[in-house]
Formats: C-alpha cells, sequence, structure tokens
C-alpha cells in the first residue's frame, strides 16, 4: 500500500483545520469533505452565474496560460528545426561533406512522422482528427467540449512534426491547442454550453494572436472561423484573453511584425483592376489547393489499405515524401518563413515561385493527410505570395508606370488565397494588416481577398475545414446557426399523434370526423401504413360543395402530389420547406417501407428551432451539486 504524499496529508490537514473550527463555531455539521464540496460546488455556480467581471478573470487566465503554451510551441520548433536544418544548401552547392548530410535530409521528416505516429498510438490511442475541422465540430456538436488532454497531444506532435521539416504549418495548430486550454478550463469550471464555446474562442484567439503577434486578427479568426457568433457576450472575453496572450508573447518575443516589408501604396486607380485579377487568380488557386491536399490524403489511405501499412508508420511515409521534395526545394519546410519574406521584397527568383507554388500543397498533404500534425495558415500563405509574386512580375513589367512592384502583388496574393481557402476573408484582411503593419496595403488585399471568397465559392463549394465536415454529414456552410439545424434529426420534433385514414374510408366517415375537430388535415395511408397523400381545406371543400358522398372514398379524392420528409432528415430541411412553401404539416415517413411514422408541423419546428438558438446564444447554468 503506498504512503499518501506530502500534498495529500497537507490537503489532509487542511480540511481538517478548516472543519474544526467551523465545528467549534457550531456554524456546519457534516465531515471535511463534505464542507470542500460543497463550498468548491457553490462557488462554481456563482462564477457561472455572475455574467461579468469574474468570467473576465477567467478569459484572462486562458489568454496567458495559452500566450506562454505559444512562446514554448514557437521556441521548440525554431530550437528543433535549427538544430538539423541550420546551414542546408540545395545539393547544386554543397560540397561532398555537405552532400552527405543532404542525403539524410530526406529521414529526418521520416523520423519525426515515425515519432508522431507512435505517439498517437501508445499515447493518444486513436488517428489524429483534422486540427480547425475538428474544432469546429466541438463547436457544432460537442457543446464546445474538446478532451481535456488533447492541448498536450497536439503541442508535442506538432512540434516534433514541424520541427523535423514537415509541410504542415504552426498558426493553426497553436490556434487548436488554445482552443482545447479554453475548453478545458470550461470543463473543470462546470460553465454552460455556451460559456464553453466562448473560452473555446478564447484560445483559440489567444494562441493565434500570440504566433502571429495579430491581437485584431485573432479574435475576428474566432468569432468568424468557429464560433460565427459576434454579440458583445462573446466578444468582450475572446478580446480580453487575446491581448493578454499578445502581451505576454511581446514580452518574450519582442514586438515586430512578423514579414518585414517595405512601404506600399497604390501607384493609380487603375491598378485595382489588376488587384482584381490577381483575387479571381487567387480564388482559382484556392480551389486547386483544397482539391489537391485531399486528393493526396484520400490517396494515402487507400494506399494505406492497398499495402496494409500500419496506421503509426503512416506520418513516416508522408515525412519521406515530404522530404525527398524538400531536400531539392528547402523553401518547402514548414519551419521557415523566409520565402514569403523574399517574395514580398520582390527578391524570389522565378523558379523558386514556380516550384513553391505548384508543390506546397503537395508537401502539405503529405505530411498532414499522412496522420501527422500541421495547419493548413503558412501553406496558403506561401502559396498565394508565390502567385502574387510571379502575377506582379508579369503586370510590372508590361505597366511599369501604373503598377507597384511584385512585392505588393506577392502581399496581396499571399492574403488572398488565404482568404479563398478559408473564405474569412474579414479574419485574413486583418491578420495581413497586423503582420505587416502597412495601412497602405489594406485596400487592395479587401478587394482582391473577398474576390477570391467569392470566386472560390462558386467554384468549389468547400473549404478546407467544411470538405471533412461535410462527409460526415455536419453542414457548417453558413455559420453555426445552419450547423444547429443540420444536426437536429426530424424524429426529435414530429408528433406521432394524428388523424389519419385509409384509402378505402368512406367519405362520410371524413366529413363526420372533420365537423367534431380542429384539424384542416387529414393524412391518408394504405392498410399497411404506407403514405398515399393528404386531404387539406381545398380537397374537403370540393367534397362538401357536391354533397352526394355515396361510394366516395379518401383514393378520390387524396392529394398525390405533395411534399414528405424522411425519418432521417434533418431540421434544416424542413425550415427551408416551410419557408418557400404554405405547408403547415408535412408528413415524415420512414426511409426504409415508406410508411407514415409522423407529422411535422410548422408552428412546431420553428418554436424548436428558436429555442435551440436561444439556448445557443443564452447562458443555461447548471448547478453544480454538491457531493
Amino acid at each position: 500500500m503506498k504512503s499518501p504524499s506530502n500534498f495529500n496529508r497537507f490537503k489532509h490537514r487542511f480540511n481538517v483545520w478548516i472543519y474544526l473550527i467551523l465545528r467549534k463555531t457550531r456554524t456546519y455539521k457534516g465531515s471535511s469533505q463534505q464542507f470542500v464540496r460543497l463550498n468548491w460546488a457553490t462557488f462554481l455556480a456563482q462564477l457561472n452565474l455572475n455574467q461579468d467581471f469574474p468570467f473576465l478573470l477567467v478569459a484572462v487566465f486562458v489568454g496567458l496560460v495559452t500566450g506562454y503554451v505559444a512562446v514554448i510551441f514557437h521556441e521548440a520548433i525554431k530550437l528543433i528545426s535549427t538544430f538539423l536544418f541550420d546551414g542546408t544548401a540545395t545539393l547544386s552547392r554543397s560540397s561532398f561533406k555537405d552532400i552527405f548530410h543532404q542525403l539524410l535530409l530526406p529521414f529526418i521528416p521520416a523520423i519525426g512522422g515515425l515519432i508522431v505516429g507512435l505517439y498517437n498510438l501508445y499515447i493518444v490511442k486513436s488517428r489524429p482528427e483534422h486540427g480547425l475541422a475538428s474544432v469546429i465540430k466541438a463547436v457544432a456538436q460537442k457543446e464546445g467540449k474538446i478532451p481535456k488532454k488533447n492541448w498536450i497531444h497536439k503541442t508535442i506532435t506538432s512540434v516534433v512534426s514541424i520541427g523535423t521539416g514537415g509541410g504542415g504549418g504552426r498558426e493553426a495548430p497553436i490556434a487548436q491547442v488554445g482552443a482545447s486550454i479554453g475548453s478545458t478550463v470550461a470543463q473543470l469550471l462546470k460553465f454552460s454550453p455556451g460559456r464553453t464555446r466562448t473560452l473555446l474562442g478564447c484560445g483559440a484567439a489567444a494562441g493565434l494572436s500570440a504566433v502571429f503577434n495579430a491581437p485584431i486578427g485573432g479574435v475576428m479568426f474566432a468569432v468568424e472561423v468557429l464560433l460565427g457568433d459576434f454579440s458583445v457576450k462573446t466578444f468582450s472575453p475572446i478580446v480580453v484573453a487575446a491581448v493578454v496572450s499578445t502581451v505576454l508573447s511581446r514580452s518574450i518575443l519582442g514586438n515586430f511584425p512578423t514579414f518585414q516589408v517595405h512601404e506600399y501604396s497604390l501607384v493609380s486607380d487603375t491598378e485595382l483592376v489588376f488587384y482584381f485579377v490577381l483575387g479571381i487568380l487567387a480564388g482559382l488557386s484556392a480551389v486547386l489547393f483544397i482539391r489537391t491536399f485531399y486528393f493526396i490524403e484520400e490517396n494515402l489511405k487507400k494506399a494505406e489499405k492497398r499495402f496494409g501499412i500500419p496506421v503509426w508508420a503512416m506520418p513516416a511515409v508522408g515525412g519521406l515524401l515530404c522530404g525527398l521534395i524538400s531536400m531539392w526545394v528547402p523553401e518547402l519546410y514548414g519551419f521557415s518563413y523566409e520565402v514569403i519574406t523574399k517574395a514580398i521584397m520582390g527578391k524570389e527568383p522565378w523558379e523558386k515561385m514556380v516550384a513553391v507554388y505548384f508543390l506546397k500543397p503537395v508537401v502539405a498533404a503529405f505530411t498532414v493527410g499522412s496522420g501527422g500534425a500541421g495547419g493548413m495558415f503558412a501553406p496558403s500563405m506561401k502559396m498565394g505570395a508565390m502567385l502574387g509574386g510571379m502575377f506582379g512580375k508579369v503586370v510590372h513589367e508590361l505597366f511599369p508606370k501604373m503598377t507597384a512592384t511584385s512585392g505588393a502583388y506577392a502581399l496581396v496574393g499571399m492574403g488572398a488565397l488565404t482568404a479563398g481557402i478559408m473564405r474569412a476573408p474579414l479574419t485574413v484582411i486583418l491578420i495581413l494588416f497586423e503582420v505587416t503593419g502597412q495601412y497602405e496595403i489594406v485596400l487592395p488585399i479587401m478587394f482582391a481577398a473577398v474576390t477570391a471568397s467569392l470566386v472560390a465559392r462558386l467554384a468549389y463549394p468547400y473549404t478546407m475545414e467544411t470538405y471533412v465536415l461535410e462527409k460526415e454529414g455536419i453542414k457548417v456552410g453558413y455559420g453555426i446557426a445552419l450547423t444547429i439545424a443540420g444536426n437536429i434529426s426530424i424524429s426529435d420534433i414530429m408528433r406521432k399523434e394524428f388523424i389519419r385514414f385509409t384509402n378505402t374510408t368512406k367519405a362520410e366517415t371524413i366529413i363526420e370526423t372533420f365537423h367534431k375537430t380542429l384539424e384542416s388535415i387529414f393524412f391518408i395511408t394504405t392498410t399497411d401504413g404506407v403514405l398515399v397523400g393528404i386531404i387539406g381545406l381545398e380537397e374537403m371543400n370540393v367534397l362538401l360543395k357536391e354533397r352526394i358522398f355515396a361510394g366516395i372514398t379518401a383514393e378520390d379524392i387524396v392529394k398525390k402530389n405533395f411534399t414528405a420528409l424522411y425519418d432521417t432528415s434533418k431540421l434544416d430541411e424542413a425550415l427551408k420547406i416551410f419557408e418557400i412553401t404554405d405547408y403547415t404539416y408535412l408528413p415524415v415517413v420512414s426511409s426504409t417501407d415508406g410508411k407514415l411514422i409522423g407529422v411535422l408541423k410548422q408552428d412546431d419546428t420553428f418554436s424548436y428551432y428558436r429555442k435551440q438558438m436561444s439556448l445557443l446564444t443564452t447562458d443555461e447554468v447548471d448547478l453544480p451539486k454538491a457531493g
């Protein structure tokens, strides 16, 4: 039997001391353990009920913790990558000694992938989900709850994967880590679902703000991409967390823009035409990025099944493929942003920009799609900067007096393509403004980013995150509201008590029932219960005008041209039908045999939807119980 630790001894003595004091004052009767549990439960209840200051203090705590984790995250990647890759060059410029080192380079990302694969197998014990998609899924379906140890696992796997040369970026993982920290704190404090989602957003904003040095962009990312909630109640704590995290990271890492750029401005008003064209190209390139990534990922999964490759070995395979490509083009490594800086300074040669443009989504897919860790922020920015740099060189060569240098177009292209991939132009505009510190470039970025988002949406309906979620049946295309409606089953709302007749029922019986009930819609089925149609007011008026009912049955007057829902249908489908038609009732039939199993009433449907939206935007407090 293990002896109790010093901490447990102290805890026990403290509880007994408090208990004895209260017993002597006769203010409390019960055991010391009951006393501690009761007071902790009371504290949590008060914290949930108070709407203002205490919750902001929790947001400050989340911002501080996430800020420190972000700094450790950033420095750990820098330390590992510097140790393994500092001073590497392409084979054509290397000596014999360097060539030997170069030949080992592909195996470094492979070893990193192997470590990640084994860690997921033995420690996490599950295959990793897509980063930001899993966060959005938690907001939409799991009340903002993310597994409590997820932030530790994601930090370790991301640092190893990116630090050893993986093709993913570090921004999305730290946003996911921050979201996990916020969710964990909310779960420990037993917060309501609304508050849990808010703290999740606090953590995500704090993580992105710290790593980008962009608090405004981090806040917008949380409310636009993850939560879809711009209310003051949600916005305020997210701002607090982002500011605290940014101040902390600046105090340790320094306060300077992520990318050092020249002073840029619009050379002429006509130049907006070129930025518009760049926005179109960026939107199409965003679709190319998404489709390339998932094409490679899906083929990697097919190869895994076909050749019987263990799940833990797949990140190593992806790392090896990534390393074989990156050894020739070191700018593809995920930890390096040098290629972006050179492009926006107008110093990156053509051949490098072409290579990075086409190969960046490939190496990102090899790394992340095989089960490794990393995000899509940095890869999309690299691809966008290369697109803008190439486009800028062409237009500046053709129209030197009307256009800025290629660096301006690289900067705008970086933001436009990222906006096209995320479909979140506001977030990207603010982040690009903050990471460059250039106000004059905001107008072209706004123009190109919005254009790219619209073109990408028209060309391809999915973003990097929604592609995965749509495959799982989770609809998030129009924000959290549609997400909720898209995940509520019709069977949860439908009525199972309604008036039905068989198709052989006599007209006299239907008329008699019509006069005795307030219902205006009757449902007609076969003797086996299969839905045939409906009889509404229009059919009843025709029947009453005839006044002769002999020999007439329900089959003679039933309306067979109608809309029905299946038991597998979701609330969003019903809402759309009710909105565009004058139906007050919709029959619900079994998807297997077509039998009528329920009825959906318009009033019930909209009432239920409004209630769910109210629960989302307000804090319903479940008071914790002692014991």
